[in-house]
C-alpha cells in the first residue's frame, strides 16, 4: 500500500514539474510569438531593401574590397590599427550579410511579399519561419532562432519545396542508390570472374633446366714398359733359331743375351 502511495505521489510531482516548466516557458516574454514573428517580418524586409542593400556596398563592401582586397585582410590590418573586436565583428556581420542578399537575389530574385509564417516553442527557445515569394515565382523560407532572452542567434534561407517534390527527390535519390549499389557488386562480379585469366597470365613458363654434359674422362694410358719385351722377343727369336739350326743373314748366331 505504501509503495502504490509513493507511486502516486511521484506521478503528481512530475506531472507539476512538467506544467510549472510548460508555464514558465509561456509567460517568458521574451519569447512572445507575436513580437518574434514581428521581429522576424521586419528582418526580411530590411534583408530585401535595396536602398539599404545600395547603402553598405558604398559604405563597407567596396571600401573593403578596393582598400584591403579581402575580408581576411580587412580583419587583419583593421585590427594592427587599433580596432576593437567588436567593431570588426560588426562590420564583417554587415559585409557578409550583403554577400548572402546578393546570392539570394541572384538566385531568386526581388522581394515580393510574404505568403506564410510558422513558429515553434522550446524550453529555452524558439524559431520562426517566413515563407515569402520572389519575382521569379520561386518561394523561400526564412528560419530565425531566438535564445531564451529574445535574441537572434542565427537564421538561414532555403527554397521551398512541397510534399511532392520533396518525396519525388526522396525516391529519385533512393534509385540512384540502389544503382549504384548494384553497379558496384556488378563490377565487384567481373573483377572476380577475371581473377583465373589474371592468375593465367602471371604463371610464368616452366624453364628448362640445361644437364650439363659431364666432362669426359681422359684416361691416362700408362706406357708400357717395353724392356722385359724386347728381352721376350729376343729370347723367342733366338729359341727359334736354335730350333731350326738357322743363321741370321749377317753370320751372326745369337748365343746368350746379356742385359746391360
Amino acid at each position: 500500500m505504501k509503495k502504490r502511495v509513493m507511486l502516486m505521489l511521484c506521478m503528481v510531482f512530475c506531472f507539476a514539474f512538467m506544467l510549472a516548466g510548460c508555464s514558465l516557458t509561456r509567460e517568458n516574454p521574451n519569447l512572445a510569438e507575436s513580437k518574434l514573428v514581428k521581429e522576424s517580418k521586419d528582418y526580411v524586409t530590411k534583408f530585401w531593401d535595396a536602398d539599404q542593400r545600395t547603402s553598405q556596398k558604398e559604405q563597407y563592401v567596396d571600401v573593403i574590397e578596393q582598400q584591403f582586397g579581402s575580408i581576411e585582410d580587412f580583419q587583419t590590418q583593421y585590427k594592427e590599427m587599433g580596432a576593437s573586436d567588436e567593431q570588426i565583428t560588426q562590420i564583417v556581420d554587415i559585409y557578409n550579410d550583403y554577400k548572402d542578399y546578393e546570392k539570394a537575389k541572384e538566385e531568386y530574385g526581388d522581394f515580393k511579399k510574404i505568403t506564410d509564417t510558422s513558429y515553434s516553442l522550446a524550453s529555452t527557445s524558439a524559431s520562426v519561419g517566413i515563407t515569402i515569394q520572389t519575382e521569379k515565382g520561386k518561394k523561400v523560407v526564412f528560419t530565425m532562432n531566438y535564445d531564451k532572452n529574445g535574441e537572434m542567434t542565427d537564421h538561414k534561407y532555403e527554397e521551398f519545396q512541397s510534399v511532392s517534390q520533396i518525396m519525388g527527390r526522396a525516391a529519385l535519390n533512393t534509385i540512384m542508390s540502389m544503382a549504384i549499389v548494384f553497379a558496384v557488386l556488378i563490377f565487384i562480379a567481373l573483377i572476380i570472374s577475371c581473377f583465373k585469366f589474371i592468375g593465367a597470365a602471371q604463371k610464368k613458363p616452366a624453364v628448362e633446366t640445361k644437364t650439363e654434359a659431364p666432362a669426359p674422362v681422359v684416361e691416362t694410358v700408362e706406357e708400357e714398359d717395353l724392356t722385359d719385351d724386347l728381352e721376350l722377343v729376343a729370347v723367342i727369336a733366338a729359341a727359334i733359331a736354335a730350333a731350326e739350326e738357322m743363321e741370321s743373314t749377317d753370320g751372326l748366331v745369337i748365343r746368350s743375351i746379356i742385359r746391360r
